[in-house]
């Protein structure tokens, strides 16, 4: 009986085609077609987390070694320039920022891309271990942009998932371990927000403050006594940039709204809404998570890293 075929057809983006070469190359088949005879033949298995991590890692010293870098197995990531590194992170981040990234990067990428990393990070309180992860990813962008080779970013993702190294990080915590690509973005479609549901997540976003203390900035009484003032109302300053610096000085058990920077028009626009409560917070939380994919109160982070991101 005649044999029938069939080609079938692999779109491959351009700048995955030598790693894509690599690959096949690591598992010994010079061509796809090559590979599909194995497959069909039952004589390639799926890999485990594990032994994928491990063989990462083996490539990456490998790679290591072709560029001029040299070591024992597995520390590639001792070879890179400290201070090309911290440089690299002061072009993104402020530099006590830069610093921080910088140190933890040294104190814990020995147990990152250790044996069970999982067995001393997560012993690390929650806020301090996204501080770990932010610096490990933040070196993976660094060996992408200094070697165009995407496999640490792969490979730290691996780690990360494999081990459950995010585990209990809240959302405040979360926010931490993104890109800055990924602040700018969420600030864009923040900014692109359309009506009252807009402005009041843009407000929200602006002052860093809370729900519950955007409503109370709302509707409390401005004193009109000046500066020296020690009474329970709010105190503000119009600026000529712009901005309007509000006293706050409104405490709730551990959370204090000490004061905000805003700029003065939206100020006033909150002032003058006819209506405004705990409502309208909730629906430009709803619609905050459908259209820009993060909550209300994670915009409290967002301002931090904004202060931390040079943004140009």
């Amino acid at each position: 009986m005649k044999t029938e075929w069939k080609t079938i057809g692999v779109k491959v983006r351009l700048l995955e085609l030598s790693n894509l070469n690599r690959q096949l190359d690591r598992l010994g088949y010079t061509t796809l077609g090559d590979l599909v005879k194995d497959l069909i033949a039952g004589k390639i298995t799926r890999l485990t987390d594990d032994q994928q991590i491990d063989i990462m890692k083996a490539n990456l010293q490998a790679n290591g070694q072709i560029t001029g870098h040299s070591g024992e197995p597995y520390d590639f990531y001792k070879q890179i320039d400290i201070e090309d590194f911290l440089n690299y992170l002061k072009t993104k981040y402020h530099e006590h920022t830069a610093k921080c990234y910088l140190s933890y990067f040294e104190r814990y990428t020995n147990v990152f891309f250790g044996l069970n990393p999982d067995v001393e990070l997560l012993k690390l309180k929650p806020h301090k271990r996204s501080w770990v992860l932010q610096a490990v990813k933040r070196f993976g962008d660094f060996y992408f942009r200094e070697y165009n080779n995407r496999e640490v970013i792969q490979l730290i993702r691996q780690i990360i998932e494999r081990y459950g190294l995010n585990k209990n990080l809240d959302m405040k915590d979360k926010i931490y371990l993104v890109s800055p690509n990924f602040i700018k973005e969420k600030v864009k479609k923040i900014f692109e927000m359309p009506g009252e549901i807009g402005f009041i997540a843009r407000f929200g976003l602006l002052s860093g403050l809370r729900e519950q203390e955007i409503i109370y900035i709302k509707e409390k009484k401005i004193c009109d006594n000046g500066y020296d003032c020690d009474c329970d109302n709010l105190h503000k300053v119009d600026c000529k940039n712009g901005l309007t610096i509000i006293a706050i000085g409104w405490t709730r058990g551990n959370k204090k709204a000490l004061a905000t920077i805003i700029p003065t028009k939206y100020w006033e626009k909150l002032r003058a809404l006819q209506k405004f409560d705990y409502t309208d917070i909730v629906a430009a939380h709803k619609l905050m998570k459908r259209d820009v994919g993060v909550g209300y109160i994670a915009m409290r982070k967002i301002l931090i890293m904004l202060c931390d991101l040079k943004i140009h």
